[in-house]
């Protein structure tokens, strides 16, 4: 397996739970499935797309040359990738299975997202790849 695939694997997975456990306990504001998909696999479909967009981000710092010194400006950037990663998610409902009431839960879920990858990104020992 690519040296790149194993965090993206591991992300994807993270993505995909954090998905399930807010539409789990959030029903109201979030949602899972479609006629054509279900919960499962909107999931897995929904966390694929949001692990592909905060990853196609990366980039991104390159072409800008924005250097992620600070913790508060590393904080700051994934926030952002993930708010803006999980609302193109929720526009593209039909064929991800995941909606979203208003972008303000989806700020909220991007904020524990945040937490959640930094945890899991320590805790696994994953080597930032360029």
């Amino acid at each position: 397996m690519k040296k790149h695939l194993i965090p993206f694997s591991f992300f994807w997975v993270v993505n995909s739970v954090l998905l399930y456990l807010a539409a789990m306990f959030y029903p109201i504001y979030f949602v899972l499935g479609t006629y054509r998909l279900s919960v499962f696999w909107a999931a897995l479909v929904g966390g694929f797309v949001w692990t592909f967009l905060t990853c196609a981000s990366h980039p991104l710092l390159k072409k800008v040359n924005l250097k992620l010194n600070g913790r508060v400006v590393m904080f700051g950037f994934y926030f952002l990738a993930n708010f803006v990663a999980l609302w193109v998610t929720a526009r593209l409902a039909p064929y991800t299975g995941f909606g979203a009431t208003s972008y303000v839960w989806i700020a909220g879920l991007a904020m524990v997202a945040n937490a959640v990858q930094y945890a899991v990104w320590k805790v696994a020992g994953l080597k930032k790849h360029s």
